[in-house]
């Protein structure tokens, strides 16, 4: 009876691990196809910023980082456009200069938001990152992004150089 009971246990605890490791090859594969770093020099990040900005020319980012808060929320176009992706790109100025992308399915930002549907802290839009963006406050609810609707949430500058821009489509 022993032996059954010893066999059992193996099985389970063999069953766990494969659930785990397969749990965990699953997170990485996720994060490897939804985010890229690369070392980056000032100019070329300039020149990859340059062309994000063009593509909101007219538009306010929803972010107002003077205020560091949502600026004024605009109605939802009359027919709302559900919001499908999150994409951030950050230019990282710390030790080596990286540009970081990424492109996250918006289901995803749900679960970087607090469990009142806000971001309070600029890293939760890097979601998968360390920049050095993370410790910059702000208040930002996933209703104000919806209520806008598809467009530019934040497109940040420091002194330094660092660049960070952020859209929802």
């Amino acid at each position: 009876m022993q032996s059954r009971t010893w066999t059992a246990t193996r099985y389970f605890v063999l069953s766990g691990a494969l659930a785990a490791t397969i749990t965990v090859g699953v997170i990485v594969s996720f994060v490897m196809s939804h985010r890229t770093s690369v070392v980056m020099t000032t100019e070329l990040a300039d020149a990859e910023f340059a062309t994000l900005r063009a593509r909101f020319v007219d538009e306010q980012p929803l972010l107002d980082m003077s205020r560091r808060q949502a600026a004024g929320v605009g109605a939802r176009p009359a027919v709302a456009t559900p919001l499908t992706s999150f994409h951030t790109v950050i230019f990282d100025t710390r030790s080596s200069h990286r540009l970081v992308r990424i492109d996250v399915p918006y289901w995803f930002a749900r679960r970087f938001a607090g469990s009142d549907g806000q971001f309070t802290w600029l890293g939760q839009l890097t979601f998968l990152d360390d920049t050095e963006f993370d410790p910059e406050a702000i208040r930002l609810s996933l209703d104000e992004v919806e209520r806008r609707g598809p467009g530019l949430i934040a497109d940040y500058r420091h002194a330094s150089g660092g660049q960070f821009i952020s859209w929802v489509e």
